[in-house]
C-alpha cells in the first residue's frame, strides 16, 4: 500500500537535504534507545534506527564550561577556552550476544559477535546548544544471517541532531534539555523499509546530587519519532532465499515483500540514573519503555460465520534495558563495560520473554576517544 505521506513528503525531502547538506559537519545523534545494537542474527526487533545505545545526558557531556564538568559521573578538567569541537568522539565497539557462551542455550547455536565504529562530530554553538552527526559501520566477525556475504561491513543510519541542554531550571536544581532528531536512511535496513527519513523530538528532565559520592544523576526522557516511508510495508530488491527463480516470479513473489508493516510513530519512555563512584569510575542504567503504532492494515472484510475477528496487532511493545560501568584512566579515553537486552515482549508462541536478562541480552565493550580533549591534551605535552 503506498503511503499517504509521500506526495508531500518528496517536496519536504528536498526542502531537508538542503539543510542536511549545509549542515552536515556537526555532530548529530538521536538517543535512542539506543538502542542499543540488536545481534544481527536475531529476527525483527521492533526499534527505531534512530534509537542507538543510552544516550549521554546533554548536560553531562564534557566540557560544557570551562571550569570542572561531569561526563557520566567522571569528572574532567576544561580549558580557559573550550574547543567548539568538545565531545566529538571516535568509538569502537566489541558485542556479542550472551547466548553465544552457551552452545546449550538453544536448540540451534547462532553465536553472534560484532565489532562496530561510529564517528561522531559534535559543534558547541555555546555552553547550550549544539549540532552534532553519528553514523556508524558495522562488522559480523561470525556468520551473520543478514547479509550477503561473510564479514561484510555494513553502514548504518546517519543521525543529526540539534540540542539546547539546560534551557530551563526548575526548583529544586531540576534541569530541562531538549533536542530535534532526524536520521537519514542510509542503511541497506532502512532502504528496505522504504524509509523516507525520521523526525524525533525530545525532552529530558534531570536532577543531580553532587553530594552522593562524586555525583549522581537522575533523568527521565521522553521521545516521539515520527517515520515516513514511500510504502506502509517493507520491501525486498532481491530473494534471499536460495533456489527463487526471478524469471519465476511465482516462487518469488513471497520473498520480494515479506508484507510486515512499517512503524508510523513511536514514543519512547526512558529513566536514567548515573552515579560517579569515583573521580575516574562511574555506573549508569537506562530503562526504556518503547511503544509503536504501524501504519493501518488493509481492511478485512465483513464478519460472517467463518470470518471472526483476531485480536489488535496494530500496536508492537518494547522493553529496552542498558547498564554498565564507565573508566576513564585519561581525560580523552573512556572504557565502558556492560550488557544490554532489546525486548519484543513476547516469544513466537505468545510467552513473554524475561524483561531484563533474555536470548536477546548482549554483552559489549566500548572505548571511546574524544577527539577535541585528545587534541588539548597533546598541545599540552608540546
Amino acid at each position: 500500500m503506498r503511503s499517504p505521506y509521500l506526495s508531500v513528503l518528496k517536496t519536504l525531502s528536498l526542502a531537508l537535504g538542503v539543510v542536511v547538506t549545509i549542515g552536515h559537519d556537526p555532530r548529530a545523534a538521536e538517543p535512542i534507545p539506543v538502542a542499543a545494537e540488536t545481534p544481527p542474527s536475531e529476527p525483527e526487533i521492533p526499534t527505531d534506527p534512530a534509537e542507538t545505545p543510552p544516550e549521554t545526558p546533554a548536560e553531562t557531556l564534557p566540557g560544557t564550561t570551562p571550569a570542572t564538568t561531569t561526563h557520566q559521573g567522571i569528572k574532567t578538567m576544561g580549558n580557559d577556552t573550550p574547543s567548539p569541537w568538545r565531545g566529538s568522539e571516535v568509538a569502537y565497539r566489541n558485542s556479542a550476544s550472551t547466548i553465544s557462551f552457551d552452545q546449550s542455550a538453544e536448540l540451534t547455536y547462532n553465536p553472534t559477535w560484532v565489532m562496530s565504529l561510529e564517528l561522531s562530530p559534535r559543534y558547541n554553538f555555546s555552553d547550550m546548544v549544539s549540532l552534532s552527526a553519528s553514523i556508524e559501520l558495522a562488522r559480523e566477525v561470525t556468520n551473520a544471517d543478514d547479509t550477503t556475504e561473510r564479514g561484510e561491513t555494513v553502514l548504518g543510519d546517519l543521525a543529526l541532531r540539534l540540542g539546547v541542554a539546560r534551557w530551563a531550571t526548575l526548583p529544586g536544581g531540576i534541569t530541562l534539555s531538549s533536542a530535534l532528531g532526524v536520521t537519514l536512511p542510509t542503511s541497506l535496513a532502512s532502504q528496505a523499509d522504504t524509509m523516507l527519513f525520521t523526525v524525533t523530538p525530545s525532552l529530558r528532565v534531570s536532577k543531580t546530587f553532587r553530594k552522593v559520592l562524586d555525583g549522581l544523576t537522575i533523568g527521565y526522557g521522553l521521545r516521539f519519532s515520527k517515520l515516513f516511508h514511500s510504502y506502509t510495508t517493507g520491501e525486498q530488491d532481491a530473494p534471499l532465499i536460495p533456489g527463487c527463480n526471478t524469471r519465476q516470479l511465482g516462487s518469488c513473489d513471497r520473498f520480494l515483500n515479506s508484507g510486515y508493516r512499517n512503524v508510523s510513530f513511536r514514543i519512547t519512555n526512558g529513566f536514567d540514573v548515573s552515579l560517579g563512584l569515583t573521580s575516574w569510575l562511574s555506573f549508569s542504567a537506562e530503562f526504556d519503555i518503547v511503544t509503536s503504532w504501524l501504519y493501518d492494515a488493509y481492511a478485512p472484510p465483513p464478519e460472517d460465520e467463518f470470518n471472526q475477528p483476531i485480536a489488535n496487532t496494530d500496536t508492537r511493545y518494547a522493553l529496552v534495558t542498558d547498564l554498565g560501568f564507565s573508566a576513564r584512566p585519561w581525560t580523552p579515553l573512556e572504557i565502558r563495560l556492560g550488557a544490554a537486552t532489546v525486548n519484543p515482549q513476547l516469544k513466537p508462541d505468545g510467552d513473554r520473554y524475561a524483561p531484563f536478562f533474555n536470548r536477546y541480552t548482549f554483552a559489549y565493550l566500548d572505548i571511546r576517544l574524544d577527539v577535541a580533549e585528545l587534541v588539548t591534551e597533546l598541545g599540552k605535552e608540546e
